[in-house]
């Protein structure tokens, strides 16, 4: 049986990722082998995470050299699925896999609008930075290690998956899988199922501000502080119910690790696990910037983007707005806007050329199978990838 080792992404390791890497459906063709770099690449990070990690017999964990050593003891070539960063430790790890002639596939799937940032707040960023010696020269290294990495051609892959067509197409690896983003592969699941005909709410997709890894990882720091984020939206939020009637399900981020969001909360329900269904059966979605936005153009609801004062004025301020205006979503300041009523009919309207724009150009190539994206994958691996290429896999 061919082997498949799956570079994994730094951050806990959660059952959705068991299902987002396709993990039980590659392993019905392949021996698979996920690698998890979290605690090597990020050790402070995994001290707060790796009793939250789901147990698999796939996954693991590479602490060091030594540990990646001691598992890479094969000569064969692999099929490698390469979700990992590009720094001096990941691409050293890549060099040992490439002495076993391997495959490299890469992916470029999940895709969002690039931040439009303003040369005002873009000045202010970079004022920031220089005041604060320590974090400038920290994103300073880590802007140029990633550049330079990424740009040698060594560590190009063999073959590139691509998930919508704001992907760069015209990368110069030669082997190219027309595909989606993995919240599509959700989407299959769920779209021919019928909708609840209880579905008069909306649901609030959260981002995990406070302790989302994300943040920690790419060293952005938290936008928000907590009372003061949560005290603005969760009045915004029992506003809203009160004014248009719509009752506020929270859908809980995956790998969200806030264990006070009973508490702050404040009697708004929430849910974990289930956001892609809750959105289907919605009849609004609320959001900030989430990659989760997704779904609402999927099942084409609604979509209210919400921003404060404070998230204005932090890094995702900018993001934030370039989304509204990406599907022509109305964007609400939730500081500003809690003494104006809401009207409900105002949301319920969708700029059809705007969602199927970012259907195709973040979600789903046009015209690339209707089918899950491991699939996808395993059929080019199994019967169409190039001789030249494959060699003695």
């Amino acid at each position: 049986m061919k082997k498949i080792i799956i570079l994994g992404p730094p951050g806990p390791f959660v059952k959705r990722d068991y299902d987002r890497f396709g993990i039980a459906l590659l392993k019905k063709k392949f021996s698979v082998k996920f690698l998890d770099f979290t605690p090597w690449l990020y050790p402070n990070l995994w001290k707060e995470c790796s009793g939250e990690s789901y147990k698999c017999e796939e996954r693991i964990v590479i602490s060091c050299k030594n540990d990646f050593l001691s598992f890479d003891s094969g000569t064969d070539s692999i099929i490698v699925l390469d979700h990992l960063e590009k720094n001096r430790k990941t691409n050293w790890a890549r060099r040992q896999l490439r002495k076993r002639d391997s495959l490299f596939v890469a992916f470029d799937v999940n895709l969002i609008p690039l931040d439009q940032i303003s040369s005002t707040k873009f000045l202010k960023k970079f004022i920031d930075l220089i005041t604060k010696p320590k974090k400038f020269f920290y994103n300073f290294f880590k802007f140029f290690e990633n550049k330079y990495y990424a740009l040698k051609t060594i560590y190009l892959p063999d073959v590139l998956v691509l998930g919508g067509l704001a992907a760069p197409r015209k990368s110069k690896v030669a082997n190219k899988i027309l595909a989606h983003s993995m919240d599509y592969d959700v989407y299959l699941k769920l779209k021919n199922k019928p909708i609840s005909s209880n579905n008069s709410y909306a649901v609030f997709l959260d981002e995990d501000m406070i302790t989302h890894p994300d943040n920690f990882i790419y060293n952005l720091g938290s936008p928000v502080s907590e009372f003061q984020y949560y005290s603005v939206l969760i009045k915004f939020l029992k506003k809203f119910e009160i004014d248009t009637g719509l009752q506020i399900k929270f859908a809980i981020h995956p790998k969200s690790r806030n264990n006070n969001l009973h508490n702050l909360l404040k009697g708004i329900s929430f849910y974990r696990e289930n956001t892609a269904e809750l959105v289907k059966n919605s009849s609004v979605v609320l959001l900030h910037s989430s990659t989760s936005l997704s779904y609402a153009i999927l099942f084409k609801k609604p979509a209210i983007f919400l921003t404060s004062n404070e998230l204005k004025n932090s890094w995702i301020g900018d993001r934030i707005n370039n989304f509204s205006k990406v599907i022509n979503g109305q964007l609400i300041n939730m500081s500003n806007d809690l003494d104006k009523k809401l009207d409900a009919q105002s949301f319920l309207k969708i700029d059809k050329s705007k969602y199927k724009n970012y259907l195709d150009q973040y979600i789903k190539v046009p015209n690339s199978p209707d089918i899950p994206l491991w699939e996808i994958v395993t059929d080019f691996l199994k019967k169409k990838v190039p001789k030249d290429i494959i060699k003695n896999l």
